[in-house]
């Protein structure tokens, strides 16, 4: 055996322009091969990403008008969800947990005077600060929740920028915007379940504010005190938001009852996705948005499942193809080798020393196909990888448009090395270049030593 092989890279070593040809087909196959799995591969974990790290399978949402301007609003064309909702969902038998979100545009400055309120449109609070009813505190002395000294009319634009907010239940802690991953890497403390006007901030955000636990923050011109930093990294989250605040104080706040404006379900093991957003439909209205971890990628994406189709057909096409020039070449060279051949069976090589060493080139020419392709695929990928970005839809992380801080809604695509993908292209080309060789091998052997001499 030891021999053979060497006999078999001197025969490699020795007709290099047909070994390179073999070895260039495998390659480019492999490599085509290895980097469109490689990115269908992390397209799809990282738009599945956001919806696996809120913990949950499903997202409902309502769909609507802007809301009327008030110093804590909804986000624009978010409607709100009643609590009811969210316990009939709760309810669901392939449901396994629920739970809401309130997420809020919160203003901590009066807007310039050219942008008047008309009386019919200002909040029970405007209305009571602007008539000194309620003369406030000032934020940075006052008591948790009470109201801030209103500014003046000297400020810009600019300066009346919303803060966004999420309410979350401090209970929750396995499904929402803030899972037990962010709570491990928490600088200070997370919510108890009797915390009121308490905030914890997004590490990004109060970086930009220079703010830290123990610090105070005004939302919606109410004095609410730090307790706690949260990395949520630089992926795009779901209901990702600059301030996190109790649920229940972010309801009293918003003055718009016992509602909701994001729904998290975390299913069953054995329930079914699409079965279940067919049951929700039947309990939310006609405009509910409704994203499962099924059809992410196409939400996401803006592919269309025929889209997909499309492409998954012509990857299987282009792989068809490479494959049968694969074959072919190796064919081509064996064929090419029959008055070789015919020299070995003259001086006495049996059939079967033929077909090992028609086995050892080929099984080479494989493998260094197989892992020169696979490095050139795994190459191709990261350069091919920038043309892939992409945002969550604006309903899952409803920053505001004059936003003045960083909008976490980017989906990275990151290539990452796959031991599986690796393993499976080197035995694809080993097994293929093998294959094709021993097949066309014994087309060969069928001949005579005098016939194959003859074709020299």
């Amino acid at each position: 055996m030891h021999m053979l092989i060497r006999f078999a890279i001197k025969n490699l070593l020795t007709r290099r322009r047909r070994s390179l040809t073999s070895l260039a087909g495998i390659s480019l196959s492999i490599a085509l091969f290895v980097s469109i799995l490689l990115i269908l591969k992390s397209a799809q974990v990282a738009f599945e990403k956001p919806i696996k790290d809120a913990g949950s399978d499903i997202v409902v949402q309502l769909q609507g008008e802007p809301c009327t301007w008030s110093i804590v609003k909804l986000p624009q064309n978010l409607n709100p969800i009643p609590l009811e909702t969210l316990d009939k969902l709760k309810s669901m038998d392939d449901v396994a947990s629920a739970e809401g979100s309130l997420i809020v545009w919160a203003f901590s400055a009066r807007p310039p005077s050219k942008m008047p309120l008309s009386r019919n449109k200002k909040n029970d609070i405007l209305a009571k600060i602007e008539s000194r009813e309620l003369p406030g505190k000032a934020c940075d002395y006052g008591e948790p929740g009470s109201f801030c000294d209103s500014k003046g009319d000297n400020q810009s634009l600019a300066d009346f920028s919303p803060i966004v907010v999420a309410g979350v239940d401090p209970e929750a802690k396995d499904i929402g915007p803030i899972t037990s991953n962010n709570i491990q890497n928490l600088e200070g403390k997370y919510f108890s379940k009797d915390d009121t006007f308490n905030a914890i901030l997004d590490k990004d955000f109060a970086r930009t504010k220079n703010l830290k636990p123990g610090d105070s923050i005004v939302l919606g011109w109410r004095y609410f005190r730090i307790i706690g930093i949260v990395d949520a990294g630089r992926d795009a989250k779901i209901a990702g938001a600059q301030a996190f605040i109790p649920l229940k104080t972010a309801i009293e706040i918003t003055e718009r009852g016992d509602i909701v404006d994001i729904i998290f379900l975390k299913l069953k093991s054995n329930a079914n996705p699409d079965l279940v957003k067919q049951k929700i439909k039947k309990v939310m209205p006609q405009n509910a948005t409704i994203t499962t971890s099924n059809d992410f990628l196409t939400t996401v994406s803006g592919l269309s499942n025929l889209t997909q189709g499309l492409m998954l057909a012509i990857f299987f096409i282009v792989i068809f193809f490479s494959l049968l020039f694969i074959i072919k070449t190796s064919f081509s060279s064996i064929l090419e080798r029959s008055g070789e051949i015919g020299i070995l069976k003259a001086i006495g090589w049996k059939d079967r020393a033929i077909n090992k060493l028609i086995f050892i080139e080929n099984f080479i020419l494989g493998a260094l196909g197989g892992l020169i392709g696979s490095i050139g695929g795994y190459a191709a990928s990261f350069i091919y990888k920038t043309n892939l970005s992409s945002v969550l839809p604006y309903y899952l992380n409803p920053y505001p448009p004059c936003s003045q801080h960083l909008v976490k809604n980017t989906l990275h695509i990151s290539i990452q090395f796959s031991t599986n993908i690796f393993l499976f292209a080197m035995l694809l080309a080993v097994a293929i270049q093998t294959l094709s060789g021993l097949f066309a091998s014994k087309k060969i052997l069928k001949l005579t030593p005098t016939d194959a001499t003859r074709q020299i």
